[in-house]
């Protein structure tokens, strides 16, 4: 069951950051400054990220919107901030090249925030026993 979650939540998270490239790209080529593009893009992406985890990713998981919206954010930011230190740590230590730096701290990062998302913010109410 969890490896069937953490499937939905890769392929969530790969069609989330597709979206955020092409509309990223797509805002550049309309002359928009690339922060300003990049922040509206991950702002966009955010919300297909969240749509689709709360609905097919963690589906089976009885949740709040509300608290799942909150708590999710914190976990994007969590997942973003994490993965901009380890690359850095990565670029620092020069074993790899950047692109495979990129791809490590984006993977490694993954496992962190789909057990974040998994076990805490897409947790529905205790079970009573």
């Amino acid at each position: 069951m969890m490896w069937r979650q953490f499937l939905r939540f890769g392929m969530v998270g790969l069609f989330a950051t597709i979206v955020h490239m092409m509309i990223g790209f797509l805002l550049i080529q309309a002359n928009w400054q690339p922060v300003m593009a990049n922040l509206l893009a991950f702002t966009i992406a955010f919300v297909v990220s969240f749509i689709g985890h709360l609905g097919f990713s963690f589906a089976d998981q009885e949740v709040s919107l509300s608290n799942a919206l909150w708590k999710f954010a914190l976990v994007a930011l969590i997942g973003f901030a994490g993965n901009e230190v380890l690359l850095i740590v990565l670029l620092s230590v020069g074993n790899q090249t950047e692109v495979m730096s990129l791809w490590t701290s984006t993977g490694c990062i993954a496992f962190l925030t789909f057990a974040l998302s998994k076990f805490w913010a897409f947790r529905g109410p205790a079970q009573p026993r």
